[in-house]
């Protein structure tokens, strides 16, 4: 059994914990490399102990490659670091205005703001009525979470990269690269701005390639304009942060690539 099924690090905005099931059979079993040009959360990479026998996670947001480098080189660290930082309203605030010296300092503060913040945000204190979870997770749990992860993260090769110097690093005939780009429309963080992201860049760098591609995107007239001659099938999730809306409950997106997915 995948002992990495249920593991993750951090829940992030627009990551594919609800659509990891369907993505699955859509990855071709005969690559040698694969690449996630758009990391995230890593909810696709830490779905399985390996993909391939060389793997790649990348992101633009330092903070999230600054996190995941030291959960591989520095996880005791890390968990001395965030042992003592509990579910609190003031210890939050306190570590939004807080100064970070180390880069362990620096992830130990992201990944508690990450962590206990209305939507994994990191901006407000998340709290909860009726039921745990969501922003109050086990402290125990989070912490074996860091080892679990560290473990996962043993040979893969951890990359801060525009994603069109990252693809042309790593593209070869048997390459894979799952691309999450942020959406056309949407939430997301300051450096993964939908209103500032290239899609018409990352469109020509894709269709150029040697290696072979799977797209997850929202489902909207541009998208699908972009990607008319590739490969496209239709998919659904509940959605995140506003799912409780009736309107609001299924989020439609599309999952493209250059070879056969149908």
């Amino acid at each position: 059994m995948n002992k990495y099924l249920k593991s993750y690090l951090i829940s992030w905005i627009g990551g594919k914990r609800l659509l990891r099931k369907t993505i699955d059979p859509l990855i071709p079993s005969d690559i040698k490399s694969y690449i996630e040009p758009f990391g995230g959360g890593g909810w696709v990479l830490f779905y399985k102990d390996k993909w391939a026998d060389v793997e790649v996670y990348n992101d633009l947001d330092d903070r999230l490659v600054n996190l995941f480098r030291i959960v591989k080189h520095h996880p005791d660290e890390l968990i001395k670091e965030f042992r003592y930082q509990l579910a609190s309203r003031k210890l939050f605030q306190e570590a939004l205005e807080s100064i970070c010296y180390t880069d362990i300092q620096r992830a130990s503060k992201f990944f508690y703001l990450i962590m206990r913040s209305f939507g994994s945000k990191g901006e407000t204190f998340g709290a909860v009525k009726k039921s745990g979870g969501g922003a109050t997770p086990s402290q125990q749990n989070i912490l074996e979470r860091i080892n679990i992860i560290h473990k996962r993260l043993d040979k893969v090769l951890i990359e801060n990269l525009d994603f069109e110097k990252l693809i042309n690093q790593y593209d070869h005939e048997r390459a894979f690269f799952y691309c999450d780009p942020p959406y056309t429309s949407g939430e997301g963080y300051k450096t993964t701005s939908t209103k500032a992201f290239e899609h018409e860049r990352l469109r020509d760098c894709l269709k150029n390639i040697k290696g072979r591609f799977l797209l997850s995107y929202d489902d909207s007239p541009k998208v699908r304009e972009l990607y008319k001659d590739f490969e496209m099938i239709e998919a659904q999730r509940q959605n995140g942060i506003n799912g409780k809306n009736p309107k609001n409950k299924v989020y439609k997106e599309l999952l493209i690539g250059n070879y056969d997915i149908k």
